[in-house]
């Protein structure tokens, strides 16, 4: 089934060409269900690992994209951190450093540096780590005072509604 044709290369673009791989069908699967926001920034993310003169394997970019997704629950938090990661980042490549990414390092700083407690435990060799609970509430609801403090101040409000209500008050 022709789709249509890429914007770049004006090239046919294929959807049961891109589906007959099982990596390539589960990471359309996975662009899908997140956000657009989120989907667009993992999409430019992906691309900073691809080689100068070579495509991203679709089993490595499924991958990537999963290794991504685990690192934080709340879509809108990873979506600045992955904005923000892939401005910085483009803005060093202009400046001449084209290497790929090897790993997730960078960006993670970046989602430590956004929500601040999120940093992984070390684990020793005996050692099991411990999950970390995060109040996606609280995160959303900062993200949210930054760019609408109305909205912000109404989200409270209905919080605040909820948790009475669940606790046998009101």
């Amino acid at each position: 089934m022709k789709l249509g044709r890429c914007p770049v290369c004006h090239t046919n673009l294929h959807l049961d060409a891109m589906v007959q791989d099982e990596c390539g069908r589960q990471l359309l699967g996975l662009l899908a269900k997140a956000n657009g926001r989120l989907s667009a920034s993992l999409v430019g993310y992906l691309a900073l690992f691809r080689p100068e003169k070579r495509d991203l394997a679709n089993d490595r970019a499924f991958a990537l994209a999963s290794e991504v997704m685990a690192m934080h629950s709340n879509e809108h938090v990873l979506a600045d951190a992955l904005t923000e990661t892939l401005e910085s980042l483009r803005k060093k490549r202009q400046q001449g450093d084209n290497r790929p990414l090897a790993n997730h390092n960078y960006l993670k700083q970046v989602l430590t540096s956004l929500v601040g407690s999120v940093a992984t435990p070390k684990v020793g060799k005996f050692e099991t780590p411990t999950p970390q609970k995060i109040d996606n509430n609280a995160l959303f609801l900062a993200d949210l005072e930054r760019r609408d403090p109305d909205a912000a101040v109404r989200f409270k409000a209905n919080l605040v509604k909820i948790k009475g209500a669940t606790n046998g008050e009101g």
